[in-house]
């Protein structure tokens, strides 16, 4: 295999009369992206890494950013202080995020407005193959995602996209989308700087409870320092964010009968270790069919809300494609 600190991480960048969008090999993963919104205005909604490229941090973390596909979805080690009736187990590989979040995609095809990538998973994953298709619109500030997934035997597996936003100092309005029910995490993402109760079920993003009273989600970045992930269960897409200063609303469109929730990533400066050195500002919007990011070492308890959040089923006669969108309006 190859390793993803030594080898090129090569770009590529697509301009159409609406923005443009850049993709690395690394993870596939799409960013910067600009959307243009007429008069001279423009919205990039997109997060990078305050740390850029750097070959000393290995896989996904080298560079960190945007949007990609994780297949399998989630951690490889459960963590510590799991709650009563929660179960452990060993993940089959150690690519957190999946095997293609960590190593280099290639392109297979570029037209003026669409680039095509591919990854090939190692022979013993039950994963044979991914495509990834971006193309922007010819009409509109948007970008299309097709993602096929090609499998060597009939699997079910945790699936997540990881669209990370750009959470700017002037700040960020969290519209999200319809929603049943809050999920917050079994356990403390961050132990020293994690506030909100865990293993918990709210309402509402605006009033989660926490150890000293209770935080809002619905307007980043938050005034404490803190790491925090939530799932809201039956997210009914599209999912929309709010830029005032661009004066932008930005959506991420897919298909819930794919990715049923969302998992809220909300990074606020809560991991001061290296490379995040309490610096990383950002939102993650994870499309999942899974349980949060610990389906491959976890089984909940049979009597949580999120239980039979087992993953997505791949059949090997039948390639699976999953599409999705991301667009920006100016308001």
């Amino acid at each position: 295999m190859e390793d993803a600190t030594t080898v090129n991480n090569e770009r590529w960048t697509l301009k159409w009369p609406h923005g443009e969008a850049t993709v690395q090999s690394l993870g596939g993963m799409l960013a910067p992206v600009r959307f243009d919104l007429g008069a001279g205005r423009s919205v990039s909604p997109l997060h990078v890494a305050p740390w850029g490229d750097d070959p000393q941090w290995p896989g996904l973390l080298r560079a960190l950013r945007g949007e990609w596909p994780c297949l399998p979805f989630g951690t490889t080690e459960a963590p510590p202080g799991l709650p009563e009736g929660f179960e452990s187990r060993d993940a089959d590989d150690a690519w957190r995020h999946g095997y293609s979040s960590n190593h280099m995609w290639r392109r297979v095809e570029q037209t003026g407005h669409a680039i095509r990538l591919r990854i090939d998973y190692p022979p013993e994953s039950p994963v044979d193959y991914l495509e990834r298709l971006i193309e922007a619109s010819p009409h509109e500030a948007s970008l299309s995602v097709s993602l096929t997934v090609h499998v060597r035997r009939d699997v079910t597996l945790p699936f997540a996209l990881h669209p990370t936003f750009a959470v700017p100092p002037e700040g960020v309005d969290v519209l999200a989308c319809p929603y049943r029910t809050v999920h917050t995490y079994p356990v403390a993402i961050e132990p020293e700087f994690s506030q909100i109760l865990r293993n918990r079920s709210f309402a509402s993003l605006r009033k989660l409870e926490t150890w000293d009273g209770s935080i809002d989600l619905s307007r980043l970045p938050l005034p404490q320092q803190t790491e925090e992930l939530v799932q809201l269960e039956a997210c009914e897409p599209p999912f929309v964010l709010r830029y005032p200063a661009d004066r932008a609303e930005v959506k991420l469109d897919w298909d819930p009968g794919d990715f049923p929730d969302a998992v809220l990533w909300i990074s606020n400066g809560g991991r001061k270790y290296e490379p995040w050195a309490s610096r990383n500002f950002a939102l993650g919007v994870e499309p999942v069919s899974g349980f949060f990011d610990l389906g491959r070492v976890v089984t909940p308890s049979a009597d949580h809300p999120l239980a039979s959040r087992t993953g997505l089923a791949f059949v090997s006669s039948t390639p699976r494609t999953i599409r999705y969108r991301l667009s920006a309006i100016a308001y």
